[in-house]
C-alpha cells in the first residue's frame, strides 16, 4: 500500500468487510491484528494468513467494552509494532420498528457501532500524534444519510459514527494522521444475508473490498459506493424531505409491512 502501513488493526474482522480487508491488508504484506468476540473465527483466519506468509494475531474482545478494546491495542503493538492503520468494522444491526420501539436495542446498537469505533481511535490515537503518522478509517453506511424503515437505530448509529471520524478528521488536519469515512451501500455479507427488503445494486464482497482498498490506500477523506446508489442518496439530501420520506416508505410497502 502507498502509505506503507506496517501494523494494522481491524475490528469486527470474523466476517464481513472487515475479514475482507483483513485479508487484503495481509495479502500487500501488512501485520494484521484482528479483534472480535469470536475467537474461533479468528484464530482460524490467523491461520490463514499466516500460512500465507503473513504475520497475524488474534484479539478477541468486545468493542464495546472499552477496557477490552485498550487491552486489544496493546497487545497488538507489544507483538506486532505500532498500529499505523485502524479500520473501525465493527458493527450490529436489528429491526427497530416504532411500533415496538425499545431504547435497549438502541442502546447496545450504539455502544457497539459507534462507543467501540472510538474507543478504537481513542486507543490508537495518541501513538499516531506521536508519531506523527497514522490512519483512522471508520466502516459507516450510506443509511446514515437518512433514517430507513424498521431501522432506526442502525441509521442513527451510522449517522453518529460519520459526523463523529468527520469531526476527527478536521481536528487531525495538519497532524500526519488521516481519517477516511467509508459508507458502502449493500454488500453480500452475513450481516445482509437475512434481509428481506430490496438490496439495490447489491454488491460482491470482493469486489467491495478491492473498491475500499483502492480508497485507504489513497487516504481519501470519504468514499461511497457503489456509485448509482450513492448518487440517488446524495439526491436525497438536496431534495425536500417529503421526497425522501416517500422514496423510503416505497421499501416498507415493498417489504409488505
Amino acid at each position: 500500500m502507498s502509505s506503507s502501513p506496517s501494523v494494522a488493526l481491524v475490528t469486527g474482522a470474523s466476517s464481513g468487510l472487515g475479514m475482507g480487508l483483513a485479508l487484503r491488508f495481509a495479502s500487500d504484506g501488512c501485520a494484521v491484528a484482528l479483534a472480535a468476540r469470536r475467537a474461533d473465527r479468528l484464530d482460524a483466519l490467523v491461520e490463514r494468513i499466516r500460512g500465507a506468509g503473513a504475520r497475524a494475531l488474534a484479539c478477541p474482545c468486545d468493542v464495546s467494552d472499552r477496557e477490552q478494546v485498550y487491552a486489544a491495542v496493546a497487545r497488538t503493538e507489544a507483538e506486532l509494532g505500532p498500529v499505523d492503520l485502524l479500520v473501525a468494522s465493527a458493527g450490529v444491526g436489528a429491526m427497530t420498528p416504532a411500533q415496538t420501539l425499545d431504547a435497549a436495542d438502541l442502546e447496545h446498537i450504539l455502544s457497539v457501532n459507534v462507543l467501540g469505533a472510538a474507543y478504537a481511535a481513542e486507543a490508537v490515537l495518541p501513538g499516531m500524534l506521536r508519531r506523527h503518522r497514522g490512519h483512522l478509517v471508520v466502516i459507516g453506511s450510506l443509511t446514515g444519510y437518512g433514517g430507513l424503515p424498521t431501522s432506526a437505530a442502525y441509521s442513527a448509529s451510522k449517522a453518529a459514527v460519520k459526523n463523529f471520524f468527520e469531526s476527527l478528521r478536521i481536528d487531525l488536519r495538519g497532524s500526519g494522521v488521516a481519517v477516511t469515512v467509508i459508507t458502502p451501500g449493500y454488500v453480500k455479507t452475513e450481516m445482509t444475508a437475512n434481509n428481506e427488503h430490496p438490496m439495490p445494486f447489491l454488491m460482491e464482497l470482493d469486489d467491495a473490498v478491492e473498491v475500499m482498498a483502492r480508497g485507504i490506500r489513497r487516504r481519501v477523506p470519504h468514499l461511497s459506493y457503489p456509485r448509482p446508489l450513492s448518487t440517488l442518496t446524495w439526491i436525497g439530501q438536496v431534495f425536500p424531505r417529503r421526497f425522501y420520506d416517500f422514496l423510503a416508505s416505497r421499501v416498507r410497502r415493498e417489504k409488505g409491512e
